[in-house]
């Protein structure tokens, strides 16, 4: 009789579910905001030396230009940058509809792991960004 007040609420944990969930969401606007940049450069790129820039990155026995340079680089990294951070996206998703249907706790620490990696990429990108423009150019 002394359990008779115990009620036995059958929800998830909804701090790994709000953790989850932010992880996802931040990771899917940092890789739109990467894809968007390598679009931007390229199209900054493009208005300001025109046709001779395409044709340089096309081409791969023509004599690459710093913008060419910069962009087949940066571009690149900011790309795999992107990527991770939509598996990072997609991990913590999946991570989420687990905790939901209380399989399992979320795994944090690897969501976090894929967010670093993630990180490490848009870092090294921007180091390259200013090694290109201030050392290099």
């Amino acid at each position: 009789m002394e359990n008779e007040w115990k009620m036995d609420l059958d929800i998830p944990d909804i701090g790994s579910l709000i953790t989850l969930l932010s992880a996802a969401l931040s990771s899917a606007i940092m890789g739109v905001g990467n894809v968007l940049y390598v679009v931007i450069m390229v199209t900054a790129a493009y208005e300001a030396k025109g046709n001779e820039f395409l044709l340089s990155l096309i081409n791969p026995q023509a004599i690459l230009t710093f913008e060419a340079k910069f962009v087949l680089v940066v571009g690149t990294l900011l790309i795999v940058s992107a990527i991770f951070f939509f598996i990072t996206m997609l991990v913590s998703i999946y991570e989420t509809h687990a905790v939901s249907k209380k399989e399992r706790a979320g795994r944090m620490k690897i969501v976090f792991a894929c967010f670093v990696f993630s990180m490490f990429f848009l870092v090294i990108a921007l180091i390259y960004t200013m090694l290109f423009r201030y050392f290099i150019y």
